[in-house]
Formats: structure tokens, C-alpha cells, sequence
């Protein structure tokens, strides 16, 4: 089984390893004997195998080493790890398939006899592939070259096993920047045009790649365009003839049951390999980035001790926000030395991301960020040497403590080169946690509970998407006595980089540490309290407004109200229920002040445009907050500024609150602000440069790009244009969004319309 978690954005995060520790804790009183035990296991599955192939010749022996080392079911894939992490997303794995116990040096041997003495068929790819993955883990690439060189020696040339292992090693070429091989490779494999279509689209994606590296960019694109359009039309094809045939047979049966329909044809990874090439060489070539890159570096523990044998993968932003498939062109192994190596890379953004053992992951942490990106520009060699640093160490609350007073004491061990700390925080079993103090100098802190009390979000159960799945473990939060709590800290160095963290994969006696878990019993439930966590929200809600109808004091029945309210209102869109809650958020942020109370406000009066109202929450949101540097609620702050006509006071706040977001997510509010203030297009192009937008979906180049048509646009009447600029850049400023809808619904396409649009979707 995999889970996989996204990471959130802001205040919200998910508590990935610290639901890990969850699923972990019942077990490790006995871990170290468990570790004993499986380990005394493996040798003995070993030893029992070892025998057994002693002892076994010819296609018997083939056969035990294809069940026992070629794991098909996994497809083959050399590239699969316990763990996976990278700044967009983790996965872990707890499959239980049965391992045979045996070491690389054992693997080996077996493997090159299999690939001289099995079958002809696809094992032996497999096997050629798997024997190349460990030659490179050993750092003897030419090895696993030959590896594939000599699988396909008694094969018919002609053969599509032969073929495949010949585009395996084109790619193999390619991948360690060998052009000329790569390229003869590639010329002398040739494929029959309406047969092996599989064959033909691999050769189109590895010759796409070839010809941008040679530098041919517009003749890459013309090769993976053809591929990919040949490819597709294949299987729409045999779609078609499957259900021709389907409608045919269940016409001929003259039965009462109704037509079958044909399977729906899915995204193969060969269709997403060529759609992610021709994305990255399209927008290569918009930006004039027409030459590849190599980037490289080592993966290391902090104590310079190397970690061979992980997987490496450098993922384009159009691959980030799903798993590993095979249809990525950057993956590699580290040796012996940690070492690793992508030549080829197209210019553009990426993010590393790391493929581990649970032995190489216990103990440590990778201190990567959600915006860590790497810009790859033309003709470079970047280094991006990687480090894992040891789990940061908590003092207290620890190990299940019980709490009944007023404030929590978080206590952790000082983190050398930290200049702040962050404190995050959950609830077990809840799918969110919060963000809870930011910015802590020391290495302690006291939390009054009324202000873990406070967190915001909600999520949605497992039942669907409606009010009535809403997860009241959620919305209770930290005020729920009987769930149990796990912490973290980050410790951050004074430009804010991450330099490690306490939660992670701890899975031994050695490594497991002082587990983050405690009770808070400071109040207890109240009935309206259990009717939400018996999923009862509509009763809970009438109940709470009886409570603060007993007690107009009441602050817990009030926020929890309030919660209800805001979330039906979210999930349902019925605007009248925010409304009526604002009102009482009002009445309680009196009662109990509260960044997030304030926050709330603020965000509802900027939705409405009243300013004043505004101005009143945002300036009580910095008293309570103190100095503000998340980049979302500045840029927030400065389009409200624009749109009360005080522009450069606007452009001032946007500057400030883009290199505190390092996703620029509101940069094109920034580059209209400063189009409208009279800058040039090509001044705003450096800015959009500068400020690439890196959030998933979206392209880094996207503004450059835009500002470029623009500029394009602007030379065919550049008056006309630029009249025509200032009056749509002026209904924006103004917050007319209603007539620049408008505008953009009934306007013919153009560069003006499509920045237009975008500018009005930045949120």
C-alpha cells in the first residue's frame, strides 16, 4: 500500500512523519527484537535460496531466480524505495511482499547468468535493466552498459526485445551525455511505421531529447509533435475497433442486458513521457532556452558519511504533483560515493526528489521546503549536493504526558545556527494540524492553551464532500480532550532556510528519541462537543447557539459556532451563513483576541471591499501577530492598497511581500501594479524574470512568456495598444472586476486578453 500526502500551503500543514511515529509507537518496546528477528529471517530466506540454486540447473534454475529476483509484481522497476520525499509531496511504503534476503553481491552473478541463459522475453529487459541499476549503485556504469549489450546478443536483431534493450541503451546514453553513441544507436534502430507503436513513440521521445541536445530545438519539437500525435491516433484506433466489436457481439447475443461499453482509454506513461517533452521544449524554446544543462552532487549525511544506493530524481513542475512513473526522463542511482549525475536537462524549474531505504531515512531528515525549486538555465553545471541532517531532539511535552493547566511548556534541544524555531502541531486522527508559533527565538516557549484553542481549518471525512462529511476531529482541534497530540519544531537559519526538524522516520531503540505525543485535558467535552464528534454537525451547531444563548460569555461555544458556520458556508456556498457569523466573530474577538479571529475578518471585509473594516482587522492582525513576513498576507494587504487608490504604497508592499513567497504567487498583481504606475514592458519582464511564479500547475515561465506576446502585440500599433493597456489595467487597479469580466467574455483572443484573465485569477 502507498500514501501519498501533499503538503500544504501556510498555516496548514500535514503531520507526515509524525503520523508515521503513530503508526509506529505501539510497536517499539519490541522494535530492536523485531529488527533482530527480521534480520535473522533474511539470512535464513537467504541461506534456504542460496541452497536451493545450488542445487537447481537449467530452466528450473531460471525460473527461481525470475520469481525470486525479478519481482514482477512491481512491474520490474529497479527504482522503488521505502520512502520518498521531496518539497511537494511524501510516500512511504509498507508492503509486505516477501524478499528474498539477498545481498547485491549475490544479485549480480545470478543476474548476468540470466541474461545469458533465460528466456528470450521481456524478463530478460527486466533482468538487463536491474543488473545496469546495480552495476551504476556500484559505480561501474560501463558494466551495466554491457549489460544490455550482451542480453541482446542471441537475439534476433529484428525482435522487440532486442529493439527495446537497444532504446534502453540510447537512453542510457543519453542519460550520462554520450551523444554519438546515443545517436547511432537511435539511426541504426529502425522501426516498421504501423507496427511496435510502443517502439516507434520511444524512439520519437528518446530522438526528441537527442535533437534538443544537439541544439536542433524546433526539429526536436517537430519529432515528439509527430510521435505523440502518431501514438495517440494508434490507440484511438484500437479504441475504436474494441468497441466495434464489443457493440457487434452484444447485437449478436439478442440479449435484454444492453450494449457493453469498451474500456476508456487511459494516459499511458510512453503518452506522458512525449506530452511532458513537448511542455519542456515548447517553453524552452518561448524563452529562447535553447541548449540543455547537467546537474549534479552528492547525497550525504551532515557527517559527510555518502548514501549510495538511493534513487535521485529530478522532476519537472509538470510531473511534481503525482508520483513517480517511468515516464521521467531524470532518475539515477548514487554510488558507492553518493555521487549522481543528470546530463540533458532542458531548461526549466525543477525539484529534487529523494528515493530511500527505511535504514538510510532512520533518524535523519532531508530540510527541503515546499517552494524549494531549482532553476536550470541554458548551458549550466549546477551543483545540488544534498545533506540529511539528524532529527532535531524534543524535551517536553514527550512520551504521552498529561496536561491540565493553563500553558503548554514546549521544550526542545538548541539547533547550532538556528536563528528561529516554528512550532506546528495536531491532533491524531485529524487530517490537519496548524501552524502554532512562528518565529521563537529560544529554545523553549509557553503556549497558552486558549491560543492552540484558536486554530482555523477544517477538513472533510472519508464519506464524500458534503456537510455532513465534514471530520469534527478537525474543527474541535486541540480542545479535544481525549485525542492525543504530537508537536514538531523547524529550526531555521536567519534567511530562513530550514536546517532541520523533529519529526521524521525514527524506527529503533537507537534513533527513537522522546516521541512528541501528550493529552491536553484542560476543559472537558461539552454536548454539543460530542453531538460533532458523533457527525451530528447541524445538532451541534443549534446546540452551541443555545449555549451562548445561556451565556453570551460563553467563548468556547462562540468559536466553535462560528466555526460551524464558516465551514457550512464554505462547503455549501450559502454566503448569508458567513454573514451571520461575522457578526459573532466580532463579538468574540473582543472577548478573546486572536490572529486568526483577526485574519478571518480582515480577508471577509477585503471579499466585500470595505475598506475601512479592512484597515481596522488587518492593523489589529500586525498588534497581535507582531512583525509580518508571510508573503501571503502582505501581498493580500498590498492589492488592498491598490484598490483603494494608494499605488505606491501598493507597489512598495508587493516588492516587500514577494521575497518573503518564494512561490511569487502574486507576482502578476505586481507586474499590473507596475504597469499601471507607467513602467515599460520591458522593465516589468526583468520583474517577471526575477519573480518566477513556481506553484504547481503553473509554469515558472508563464509571466516572462506573457509579458513577451505583450511586447510582440505592442510593436503592431503601439499607441492603440498601450491606450488600450492602461484602460484594462485601470479596471483591475480599481477592483471593476465585473466590467473587465466582461470584457475578457466577449473579446477576441489576444496577449492582452490571456494577461488579463490571468492577472484576474491571481489569488
Amino acid at each position: 500500500m502507498r500514501i501519498k500526502i501533499k503538503i500544504k500551503h501556510l498555516v496548514l500543514f500535514v503531520l507526515l512523519p509524525a503520523s508515521l511515529l503513530i503508526l509506529l509507537f505501539n510497536f517499539l518496546p519490541s522494535q530492536r527484537q523485531i529488527d533482530q528477528s527480521t534480520a535473522i529471517q533474511s539470512n535464513i530466506a537467504r541461506t534456504d535460496l542460496l541452497q536451493k540454486l545450488a542445487s537447481t540447473t537449467g530452466s528450473k534454475r531460471m525460473e527461481l531466480i525470475r520469481t525470486n529476483i525479478l519481482d514482477k509484481d512491481h512491474s520490474y522497476d529497479p527504482y522503488r524505495y521505502d520512502v520518498n520525499v521531496s518539497p511537494s509531496m511524501s510516500q512511504w511504503s509498507n508492503d509486505e511482499t516477501q524478499r528474498s534476503g539477498l545481498l547485491p553481491e549475490d544479485i549480480v552473478p545470478l543476474l548476468e547468468e540470466y541474461i545469458l541463459e533465460g528466456p528470450s522475453d521481456n524478463t530478460r529487459i527486466f533482468a538487463a535493466k536491474q543488473l545496469a541499476y546495480e552495476y551504476d549503485a556500484l559505480g561501474r556504469k560501463e558494466d551495466g552498459d554491457q549489460a544490455l549489450i550482451t542480453a541482446a546478443k542471441p537475439l534476433n536483431s529484428s525482435s522487440s526485445v532486442a529493439k527495446q534493450l537497444e532504446l534502453l541503451r540510447a537512453e542510457r546514453a543519453l542519460n550520462s551525455g554520450d551523444i554519438t553513441t546515443a545517436e547511432t544507436i537511435l539511426e541504426q534502430t529502425p522501426f516498421p511505421s504501423e507496427s511496435q507503436e510502443e517502439l516507434n513513440a520511444q524512439k520519437a521521445w528518446l530522438t526528441g531529447r537527442l535533437l534538443f541536445t544537439k541544439g536542433e530545438a524546433q526539429e526536436a519539437l517537430a519529432v515528439v509533435n509527430d510521435g505523440l500525435e502518431s501514438y495517440k491516433k494508434f490507440w484511438q484506433d484500437i479504441h475504436k475497433q474494441m468497441n466495434a466489436a464489443t457493440s457487434s457481439s452484444n447485437e449478436g447475443s439478442r440479449d435484454n442486458t444492453g450494449s457493453a461499453a469498451a474500456p476508456e482509454a487511459g494516459t499511458s506513461d510512453t503518452e506522458r513521457q512525449l506530452e511532458s517533452l513537448r511542455t519542456a521544449i515548447q517553453s524552452a524554446i518561448d524563452m529562447g532556452n535553447t541548449s540543455t544543462a547537467v546537474v549534479s552532487g552528492t547525497l550525504t549525511r551532515s557527517d559527510g558519511t555518502p548514501v549510495p544506493r538511493a534513487g535521485i530524481f529530478l522532476r519537472a513542475e509538470s510531473e511534481v504533483n503525482h508520483s513517480i512513473t517511468s515516464a521521467e526522463p531524470y532518475r539515477i542511482v548514487t554510488d558507492t560515493e553518493g555521487r549522481f549525475e543528470f546530463h540533458g536537462v532542458i531548461p526549466g524549474f525543477y525539484q529534487l526528489q529523494l528515493g530511500l531505504g527505511y535504514d538510510q531515512i532512520d533518524g535523519w531528515t532531508w530540510p527541503v521546503q515546499y517552494d524549494d525549486w531549482i532553476e536550470v538555465k541554458p548551458d549550466d553545471r549546477l551543483n545540488e549536493s544534498i545533506a540529511l541532517q539528524p532529527l532535531l531532539e524534543l524535551q517536553s511535552p514527550i512520551n504521552q504526558e498529561t496536561l491540565t493547566g493553563k500553558t503548554i511548556d514546549f521544550r526542545w534541544k538548541a539547533v547550532e545556527g538556528a536563528a528561529y524555531y516554528r512550532l506546528s502541531g495536531g491532533g491524531e486522527g485529524a487530517v490537519l494540524g496548524v501552524q502554532i508559533r512562528d518565529r521563537i527565538v529560544d529554545n523553549h516557549i509557553s503556549i497558552p492553551v486558549e491560543e492552540l484553542y484558536d486554530g482555523s481549518g477544517f477538513s472533510y471525512g472519508s464519506s464524500g464532500d458534503g456537510w455532513e462529511s465534514i471530520d469534527p476531529l478537525s474543527l474541535l482541534g486541540f480542545m479535544n480532550p481525549e485525542v492525543r497530540f504530537s508537536w514538531n519544531i523547524e529550526a531555521l537559519d536567519a534567511d530562513g532556510h530550514l536546517i532541520t526538524r523533529s519529526n521524521g522516520y525514527r524506527l529503533n531503540e537507537d534513533t527513537v528519541g522522546n516521541l512528541p505525543f501528550f493529552y491536553l485535558k484542560e476543559r472537558e467535552l461539552t454536548a454539543a462537543d460530542q453531538l460533532l464528534l458523533d457527525k451530528k454537525p447541524d445538532q451541534a451547531l443549534e446546540m452551541y447557539q443555545k449555549n451562548i444563548a445561556d451565556d453570551p460569555q460563553d467563548v468556547h461555544a462562540l468559536h466553535m459556532l462560528v466555526k460551524l458556520m464558516l465551514a457550512k458556508s464554505s462547503l455549501t456556498k450559502d454566503t448569508t451563513l458567513e454573514d451571520k457569523a461575522i457578526p459573532l466573530l466580532e463579538k468574540l474577538i473582543q472577548l478573546q483576541p486572536s490572529t486568526n479571529y483577526a485574519f478571518t475578518l480582515s480577508q471577509y471585509y477585503f471579499d466585500h471591499a470595505d475598506w475601512k473594516s479592512y484597515n481596522e482587522y488587518y492593523s489589529y492582525y500586525n498588534e497581535l501577530n507582531g512583525p509580518n513576513t508571510n508573503g501571503y498576507v502582505l501581498s493580500i494587504n498590498a492589492t488592498a492598497l491598490m484598490q483603494q487608490g494608494k499605488l505606491e504604497e501598493a507597489r512598495k508592499q508587493f516588492a516587500i511581500a514577494l521575497k518573503y513567497d518564494d512561490s511569487h504567487r502574486f507576482i502578476g498583481s505586481f507586474l499590473a501594479a507596475e504597469l499601471y504606475a507607467g513602467e515599460s514592458l520591458s522593465s516589468v519582464m526583468t520583474l517577471a524574470e526575477r519573480y518566477p511564479e513556481l506553484s504547481f500547475g503553473h509554469s515558472g515561465y508563464r509571466w516572462p512568456r506573457m509579458i513577451k506576446q505583450l511586447l510582440a502585440e505592442q510593436k503592431n500599433q503601439p499607441k492603440v495598444f498601450d491606450q488600450e493597456l492602461k484602460e484594462k489595467l485601470e479596471w483591475y487597479v480599481n477592483g471593476q472586476t465585473d466590467v473587465l469580466k466582461q470584457w475578457i467574455a466577449s473579446a477576441k483572443p489576444s496577449a492582452l486578453k490571456t494577461f488579463m484573465q490571468e492577472v484576474l485569477e491571481v489569488r
